[in-house]
């Protein structure tokens, strides 16, 4: 039986030993840090999660937060076009385009 406070469709919590900062639990704010930029999106959300559940160290969830917007600024700056509209087409001097 799912305890109440959980929904299903919640991701469950990792396992420490599941963590992708090895010895997480144990870290200072400025060695995660120091690893928390090689991460990617899950992984970032996952500690986020963690550390909520866990430590809950206003400092880490603020690193983690800072770093998960980090990374979905970039995902939305890589789905968007680049440039200030189409490019130009390639035209030759003296004919008309239409």
């Amino acid at each position: 039986m799912m305890p109440m406070d959980r929904c299903e469709d919640e991701p469950r919590l990792p396992a420490p030993h599941d963590l992708p900062i090895a010895g997480y639990d144990r870290l200072p704010r400025v060695a995660i840090e120091a690893r928390v930029a090689r991460l990617d999106r899950g992984q970032v959300e996952a500690l986020l999660r963690y550390e909520g559940e866990h430590a809950d160290r206003t400092p880490v969830l603020r690193l983690l937060t800072r770093r998960l917007r980090e990374l979905r600024d970039d995902s939305h700056d890589a789905d968007a076009p680049g440039g200030y509209g189409p490019p130009p087409r390639r035209t030759v001097p003296g004919s008309r385009t239409p």
